[in-house]
């Protein structure tokens, strides 16, 4: 008896599943560029800028570092492209920063608008093997973006960061970036300028 109307229920569940399906056979329609993508055309162009680390500060760097390595750069020079992707959807990012003794890091990264969560999706990638999942929001005034993400590098190490971003002008920006991870605590700031 119990596994006839145990048979019952799951033959009913299938062919009412069958009869409803849960998406439309319609063929689908393409969505628009959500209206809150315009609002990153203020990165759009060629930027260059500095940055530098405020913790550890250059002494503490200096107590950490061994004995014959060249010492850490107290400023490092960075530049790169933002350019919209895939019909406005995304906003691509593409550049370099200087990582010390010569070395330098490129990345890429992408941001979208995530209308759930009413937040900027963020990704990028780094040629160090480096990558980091974030979500970014503008304040009330439009001027200020906050950043929050999780990251790994190519060893596995995980990472989580936030940060600001205050546009000075139509063409400058500064920033600000905490970082935990397996360097330990890191802050950073900087500046940036559209060259064009």
């Amino acid at each position: 008896m119990y596994r006839r109307v145990l048979f019952t229920l799951c033959t009913l569940g299938l062919i009412g599943g069958c009869a409803q399906p849960q998406w439309s056979m319609e063929p689908p329609e393409k969505p628009g560029v959500p209206p809150e993508m315009a609002k990153l055309a203020r990165f759009l162009g060629t930027w260059t800028g500095t940055a530098e680390m405020v913790s550890p500060s250059p002494e503490e760097m200096k107590a950490e570092t061994p004995e014959g390595t060249e010492e850490m750069p107290e400023s490092f020079a960075g530049g790169g492209k933002f350019e919209w992707t895939l019909g406005g959807m995304f906003l691509k990012g593409q550049g370099w920063h200087e990582m010390g003794e010569g070395q330098r890091m490129n990345y890429v990264e992408y941001w979208t608008w995530y209308p759930k969560a009413k937040k900027y999706r963020t990704s990028s990638y780094t040629d160090w093997g480096d990558s980091m999942q974030g979500w970014a929001w503008f304040g009330p005034d439009d001027n200020t973006l906050r950043f929050k993400g999780t990251g790994v590098n190519a060893q596995g190490a995980k990472s989580r960061g936030s940060g600001m971003l205050t546009f000075t002008s139509d063409t400058s920006y500064e920033w600000r970036w905490k970082e935990s991870g397996p360097m330990g605590k890191m802050e950073f700031k900087g500046e940036a300028k559209r060259e064009r």
